[in-house]
């Protein structure tokens, strides 16, 4: 298997069909296809005969449509992960779409909601909010790698952390202003923000941004590779994950927030509906109001609480190990596509 790559959607691809491959010998591809049949970052699992007939392909990615039209006689679709949708991921995050794309993007969406048996998603508000029929849906949310990421004792710094892409609406400059008041209460407290760019408008913002924090020396901009995770997280006291209003992150399971349980770090969330809910069942970490004010006393308090840290940080990690490791979640995905294929 080749390395995951930054984003949570390829960390989710690299590792979602793995039990699935291993139970059924299936050939796994990393790479497109001449005719349209995806493979990206170890996207489909493609049955031999030894585990039915016709092949049964799975995929992490929409399948265009040459693909799709492939996808008939022997060639059997039987699931597709569905972890984002192209058009409303694009809202949420303030990115105007070409005129046309929207609809072709729509479009290639709704046809692979069509061709496909099953439709794997992160969540059942995810489901619910892009309208898919829910008999044939599976939950599968997303998770972390528990062998790679590790615990480390708390850092002697008081350090916040945010993982997240380059962009607008995010919560970065909401945790910028709310750490203006954390230092009032904790002179010493930095911030940490690994942000990777995403293409030219995520790289321009982030030079922007690295523009504008003038003399704020307690602020450092990152580039933190997935391989250096493990690390970043075990630097930080505090782990941020700031989402904005709206229904797309309302139905969210960020990558970054499992990452964060496994470190055994304290979380601090915004009141979305599935990240809270993740957070308030795992007792790891503190559900903060969507204001500056909000944010910056559930930071500097956890700060100010090593024993409290310590403990969310330990319920976190223990959540992280028997619910969120993506060898717990491809199991349970392995295990109700072959109940289907049985």
């Amino acid at each position: 298997m080749t390395s995951p790559g930054p984003s949570g959607g390829a960390v989710r691809a690299h590792h979602l069909f793995g039990p699935l491959a291993r139970r059924t010998g299936a050939r796994v591809t990393a790479a497109h296809g001449r005719r349209g049949l995806p493979g990206l970052a170890l996207s489909v699992a493609a049955a031999s005969a030894g585990w039915l007939r016709p092949v049964a392909v799975a995929t992490t990615q929409l399948v265009p449509a040459p693909g799709l039209a492939m996808l008939r006689g022997r060639v059997r679709p039987v699931a597709v992960d569905l972890h984002d949708h192209p058009v409303l991921q694009a809202e949420a995050l303030h990115v105007a779409l070409e005129p046309g794309r929207r609809e072709r993007l729509d479009e290639l969406f709704e046809a692979n909601v069509a061709a496909f048996e099953r439709l794997i998603v992160p969540s059942r508000s995810f489901s619910d909010l892009c309208g898919l029929p829910a008999d044939r849906v599976v939950v599968v949310t997303n998770g972390t790698d528990s062998g790679r990421i590790v615990p480390a004792p708390l850092p002697a710094e008081p350090t916040v952390a945010l993982v997240s892409g380059a962009a607008p609406g995010r919560g970065i400059e909401l945790l910028l202003e709310a750490m203006e008041q954390v230092r009032q209460a904790v002179p010493e407290a930095v911030l940490r923000l690994a942000l990777s760019s995403t293409g030219p408008a995520s790289a321009s913002y982030r030079a922007d941004l690295a523009a504008s924090l003038g003399q704020r020396r307690w602020v450092s901009l990152e580039d933190v590779p997935y391989a250096g995770l493990g690390a970043f997280l075990a630097g930080a006291w505090v782990m941020v994950v700031p989402h904005p209003p709206g229904e797309y992150y309302d139905a969210s399971t960020p990558v970054k927030l499992f990452d964060a349980l496994a470190s055994g770090r304290p979380v601090v969330v915004t009141p979305r509906l599935e990240t809270r809910r993740i957070i308030e069942e795992a007792d790891a970490g503190v559900v903060a109001s969507d204001d500056a004010d909000g944010l910056a006393e559930a930071i500097a308090g956890l700060l100010g609480d090593p024993d409290r840290s310590a403990t969310l940080g330990a319920n976190g990690r223990q959540a992280a190990e028997e619910r969120y490791d993506w060898s717990v979640l491809g199991e349970q995905l392995a295990d109700a596509l072959l109940a289907d294929l049985a």
